[in-house]
Order: C-alpha cells, then structure tokens, then sequence
C-alpha cells in the first residue's frame, strides 16, 4: 500500500512538473521584462475610453496576482514602455500602470483595482499620475501610432 501511494506521489508531481512548462512557440518576442507588443503590428485595436485592448492574434498574456509578470510594449521605432501583467482576480493594489487580464480581455490601465474602491482615493491616485507621468512620452508615441494605424477607438 505505500508503495502504491508513493508511486502514485512521485507520478503525481512528475505529471503536474511537466504541465507547468513554458511552451515558448508563441507569437512575439522575449525581453529580459517578459512579454513584448509590437505596436502597432501586435494591436487590432484600442479603445481609449474603456481602455480595452484587442490583439491581433489570440495570444496569452502571462499574468501574476501580484503583478511580477511584464510586458513591454515597443513602439514602432519610437520608444517602449513596460507594465504590469496581472489578473483581474489579484486583491493587490497596484498604483503603477498595468495590463489586467479579464477572462481573455485585456485592459491597460493606469493601476488596479480603481481607485474608488481604495481608502485613500486621492493618494493612490497621485502615485498613479506620476507613475503615468515617467511613460507619458512613448504612451503618447502609443496612442499617435495607433491612431495612424487606424486601432484606436474613442
């Protein structure tokens, strides 16, 4: 009997070792921040009101609940900037740019979760301004290409 279970324990964490590899055929490049968007090439499209952003192919971002996971995005010739990958179920607060993961949505974000779900609104929310502040150059270079591209919605 306990060589049946120890049998069955080292199969077990062979098995869940082995689904938990990286399959690294995807569809963009590696950085040594994670996960890079070509913009626009990457990008169908982008609502600057929802915030939603829609990618060319069915990718899969990496997520993290604490928001350890990155992705650059880097701008046709014009710059980069880097997020947060989290997901729409983390309860941590993060006052710095991010791209949250919603059931195969993706948003880019100045932070999560809100702000007005937070004790202190005004505090949170000027440590996401100046956060926006340090990227306002190429997220403005984001939204030109973009624009020009003919992906962004308003």
């Amino acid at each position: 009997m306990k060589k049946s279970f120890l049998l069955y324990l080292i199969m077990s964490v062979f098995l869940i070792g082995y689904c938990a590899c990286d399959n690294d055929e995807e569809n963009f490049d590696t950085a040594t921040t994670g996960q890079v968007i070509k913009v626009p090439d990457d990008i169908k499209s982008f609502n600057s009101v929802t915030k939603e952003i829609v990618f060319e192919k069915n990718i899969s971002i990496k997520q993290d609940v604490r928001g350890n996971e990155k992705v650059e995005f880097r701008i046709a010739g014009n710059g980069h900037f880097t997020v947060g990958s989290i997901s729409s179920i983390s309860s941590v607060i993060y006052n710095a740019p991010v791209l949250l993961g919603d059931y195969q949505r993706y948003y880019l974000y100045d932070g999560y979760p809100v702000v007005d779900v937070l004790q202190n609104e005004v505090r949170n929310q000027e440590e996401r301004d100046e956060n926006m502040q340090k990227i306002k150059k190429a997220w403005s270079n984001f939204l030109k290409v973009l624009n020009e591209a003919g992906k962004l919605k308003q």
